[in-house]
């Protein structure tokens, strides 16, 4: 996934919500959205579960070698 189908993703959340939240939404197409959300949720997830994972590896950079392959 790319940031710009995480934010696509994270505006389609926001569009089930508002219809959601509306009354006259018809169960079934509510019922419908559900899935579509988890797939959603799913995906943005995993997506920002890989980020914080290669975050966390900066700690495992060996600044030592680092700088002596500047030298």
């Amino acid at each position: 996934m790319t940031n710009k189908e995480y934010i696509q993703h994270v505006d389609r959340l926001k569009e089930i919500e508002s219809i959601v939240r509306n009354p006259e939404s018809s169960l079934d197409r509510i019922d419908e959205l559900i899935e579509e959300t988890k797939r959603l949720v799913t995906e943005c997830y995993g997506y920002t579960r890989g980020l914080k994972l290669k975050v966390e590896t900066l700690g495992d950079i060996d600044m030592d070698s680092l700088e002596k392959e500047k030298a």
